[in-house]
């Protein structure tokens, strides 16, 4: 018996050492990103994980984007604190058409955070004193491979969700994306189907579950691109504050987009317009609203030797609190971080003049009007680059900022109904100290308009100002 089971133990290592090896080649890419705030008269608050009602009244919870994150008026104190956050990106291929993708992230909100804030900012509070904190977050684990006889490229995991990530979708989930390209010398189309799972309750209950599904479709024509997208959500649950209720929020988007490269001449527009309905019959208030949001914005930029030349404008409808079963204001779809609209100003946006190559690279982003991006206001800017050495860009950018929502302010808290947020000046700096380092500062100043006002204290809160710095290491 011992001589067969020896005999048969050689004979399956012969036969396993024999096998052909399936090679993998492993790569890694990701940042490690450090960033320094000292700012007046802004607040700064941790997201919130919730999934609230479509329309709570007044928008102190960021009621659309399902975070606690915008800019207002704030403190008249100065604060200042230093964030980090790293990103690993790691790929196992195994062939062209066949990948392992993992994206995992450390992020600590404020050095020196203690245990609490992990509440309210998941895990992601590595910058304990002594460390050793709980703080490693996966944004993907998704198998990537091409359907055999066709250009289609799937991806079905826990993955990257992105549609003009600037203005309208860029969030981790799971789901499924496929997204082909196909090539007619000059016309290259492109398209990106996807359904991303936004939440599943019990398993034998479909009236808690909640998608998003959409399609982006483009066309090309060597440096001049366009195309459109459609997108629907479909929420069958929220939060009213107290308790989850059952009830519809059917949301949809339309948008038109185009990016132009001519010579020393750029170009971008976008559109969006966002419909659709949600009825909570159970929530107290009863909700029943009707959405009716759009926002434009476009961007033209000349080149000029070292000199880069820019104007840019943006309107984002708001909403009218004189009708109360209609939403006017601009939305996206839940949770959605696409708030960088090419990073426009320091104060507004929250990420002008940072390097930060994959994205949304600090908690939540800086200052910004909640997760509705372009939502209440309207701005026109002016802005200039110039790259004195190939290691020192310098950058100046000046703008007007208008509130486009009626019956209330988008920002400020008093009664009135104003319209002017306010002019915002901001200046920056970006070094290239290494091939893979970069430390980049800017500051920014707005002077605040009556649209920005707020009572706290008895003291009216005005003209904020940030001074932001980020060391980023790029591999």
């Amino acid at each position: 018996m011992k001589k067969a089971l020896l005999i048969g133990l050689a004979v399956g290592l012969a036969v396993a050492l024999a096998a052909p090896a399936f090679a993998i080649d492993w790569s890694a890419r990701g940042e490690i990103a450090i960033m320094g705030a000292y700012y007046k008269n802004i607040d700064k608050s941790y997201p919130v994980a919730i999934m609230p009602l479509p329309y709570a009244g007044e928008p102190t919870t960021s009621v659309y984007g399902g975070v606690l994150d915008y800019m207002m008026p704030g403190s008249d104190e100065e604060n200042a604190w230093v964030q980090l956050r790293t990103v690993l990106v790691i790929t196992a291929r195994a062939s062209e058409n066949l990948a392992g993708i993992w994206a995992f992230e450390i992020d600590s909100g404020r050095w020196g955070e203690d245990g609490s804030m992990t509440t309210s900012i998941g895990t992601g509070a590595a910058g304990q004193w002594n460390a050793d904190a709980i703080a490693v977050e996966v944004k993907s684990c998704l198998i990537e491979f091409k359907v055999p006889q066709t250009p289609v490229v799937l991806r079905a995991g826990i993955q990257n969700f992105q549609v003009r990530p600037h203005m309208f979708l860029l969030l981790d989930g799971a789901g499924v994306t496929a997204r082909a390209k196909f090539n007619f010398d000059p016309v290259t189309l492109g398209f990106n189907a996807f359904w991303g799972k936004m939440y599943e309750g019990v398993d034998h209950t479909q009236a808690d579950d909640q998608d998003l599904y959409g399609i982006d479709m483009s066309i090309g024509v060597g440096n001049i691109k366009g195309g459109a997208f459609f997108a629907y959500q479909a929420l069958r649950q929220a939060y009213d504050g107290t308790a989850y209720v059952e009830g519809d929020d059917m949301r949809w988007w339309l948008g038109a987009y185009s990016d132009i490269k001519v010579g020393p001449v750029g170009a971008t527009l976008d559109f969006i317009y966002n419909g659709g309905q949600a009825d909570f019959q159970g929530a107290s208030p009863v909700q029943d609203i009707d959405f009716e949001g759009w926002v434009i914005r476009g961007e033209l930029t000349y080149i000029l030797n070292k000199f880069k030349f820019g104007m840019g404008g943006l309107y984002g409808s708001g909403d009218d609190r004189a009708t109360a079963e209609e939403y006017e204001g601009y939305t996206v779809p839940l949770n959605s971080e696409a708030c960088f609209f090419n990073k426009d100003f320091v104060i507004l946006t929250g990420d002008w003049g940072l390097f930060n190559p994959y994205g949304n690279a600090f908690v939540g982003g800086l200052f910004k009007p909640r997760s509705n991006i372009g939502e209440g206001v309207w701005y026109v800017r002016g802005f200039m680059d110039y790259q004195v050495l190939s290691w020192l860009k310098l950058m100046a950018n000046f703008g007007y900022i208008g509130d486009t929502s009626e019956n209330w302010d988008t920002f400020g808290r008093d009664a009135s109904d104003d319209d002017s947020i306010g002019w915002e000046l901001d200046l920056g700096a970006q070094f290239q100290i290494y091939p893979n380092l970069y430390f980049n500062t800017t500051f920014g100043y707005m002077w605040a308009g009556d649209a920005f006002d707020e009572q706290t204290g008895g003291n009216n809160i005005n003209d904020p100002w940030a001074w932001i710095s980020t060391l980023t290491f790029i591999f």
